[in-house]
């Protein structure tokens, strides 16, 4: 992205040049869009056009090799008395992962996706460290359980303080992570920053999408109440909890129907493969089939993930990206992805019958659902990866100029 010896940037959207090169890392390929569920590469996409970021490091882990590593590490760890689990964030697995690609990292910039450094890069003050993480480790460990012995957790939990400590900076996806950092890691506020990230999805499919639908009129079959759902994970996205009410609601005669994308029926548990009104579309590549993506959301009116403990949820930046209303979980960093005006927050103690009747609220009052719809639609550019790269710029050390379009394409409530 540099420019000759003047220091200008190419293009008109170039924000920043940088003193050095600034790599994004992730455990995986961050070139790679099947690496986290895109996140890396479309954050380095969206990083390139405005000069922030050069390249996405490839610290790839598939292979014999890693799953042999992986295995022998599992029963080693049992063989002393401790439950198996943590292997990746083990120093052991990061100084390998980052072996490859240890020399380009002086003088230069990291941005990792991923919650820690290998030792030696931790101590190692050539390379300038940054974070940008949806939730801390120990927010992983107590809201999404995961099965590690107590003993390897301290330790994997002291070291991921050793690196926010060597970083200059860590960025969050949410205020809900900040506090982490800064409450259980002690971490100063000034070098904790929180920017909501964008929505995944490919720029040149959604320029093409956005360019159809502004042709078109955007108004919707106002006797039918169009919901959608995107996700692998059911029970933690709580697409059980979204069906026990969908049924509700259709017991109660609303005019409703079910778009589910991400899980074949199949794979649902079977109680709910038969419900009347659901379509079940199974696994759309993002990647690949980018048009059939956006054009099966956007013909929704509602989004909806019903999570019972969520970091994030891009598929929130998503529904918003494409103009749609929002019922989302109030959980964890979850409402700070959702546009104000355009979302409904769902407590994850509420019982099928309260969701139900926010549903057939939706039904039953257009004006209000076409309120939120407008409201989504204003901030619809809120919700994608150049805002987000927009507000780190506004910090970014190495930044010269702080590029700004359009002061809307900041939302207030992902500052920290």
């Amino acid at each position: 992205m540099r420019q000759g010896e003047s220091g200008e940037m190419a293009g008109t959207n170039a924000a920043c040049r940088k003193c050095p090169e600034t790599y994004v890392a992730a455990v995986g390929d961050a070139n790679d869009p099947a690496t986290w569920s895109g996140i890396p590469y479309h954050f380095l996409s969206a990083g390139r056009k405005y000069g922030l970021l050069d390249d996405g490091l490839n610290l790839a882990v598939n292979g014999v090799r890693w799953t042999c590593r992986r295995g022998l590490w599992n029963v080693l760890h049992v063989l002393g008395g401790r439950k198996p689990g943590g292997y990746q964030y083990q120093a052991c697995f990061l100084e390998r992962l980052y072996s490859p690609m240890r020399q380009k990292l002086p003088h230069n910039a990291v941005i990792n996706c991923f919650q820690m450094y290998p030792p030696s890069v931790v101590r190692d003050d050539r390379v300038e460290k940054w974070f940008y993480i949806d939730m801390t480790l120990q927010q992983l460990f107590e809201c999404y359980g995961a099965n590690i012995d107590p003993r390897t957790r301290g330790a994997i939990i002291a070291r991921e303080r050793d690196g926010y400590r060597s970083a200059a900076g860590v960025i969050t996806h949410s205020r809900w992570a900040a506090d982490s950092v800064m409450c259980d890691y002690d971490i100063p506020g000034d070098r904790v920053h929180a920017v909501v990230p964008g929505a995944n999805i490919d720029d040149g499919a959604y320029s093409a999408w956005e360019s159809s639908e502004l042709l078109r009129a955007r108004a919707r079959d106002e006797r039918e109440l169009k919901l959608v759902f995107v996700g692998r994970c059911w029970k933690r996205k709580g697409l059980d909890r979204l069906l026990d009410a969908f049924r509700l609601a259709r017991s109660d005669r609303a005019d409703i129907t079910l778009r589910v994308i991400g899980l074949p029926r199949e794979s649902a548990p079977e109680a709910y493969r038969g419900i009347a009104g659901v379509q079940w579309f199974g696994l759309v590549d993002k990647s690949t089939e980018s048009a059939k993506f956006l054009r099966s959301v956007a013909e929704c009116d509602v989004g909806c993930l019903l999570s019972r403990s969520e970091a994030g949820g891009i598929s929130l930046r998503e529904f918003h990206a494409l103009g749609l209303a929002t019922l989302g979980p109030d959980v964890g960093g979850a409402p700070e992805h959702m546009i104000p005006g355009a979302s409904i927050a769902i407590p994850v103690s509420a019982p099928p019958k309260e969701i139900a009747e926010a549903i057939i609220g939706l039904h039953r009052n257009r004006s209000k659902l076409e309120r939120m719809r407008a409201t989504a639609w204003q901030g619809r550019h809120t919700a994608l990866w150049d805002a987000s790269v927009e507000r780190i710029l506004g910090f970014w050390p190495h930044a010269i100029d702080r590029y700004r379009s359009d002061p809307q394409t900041t939302q207030d409530e992902a500052a920290c």
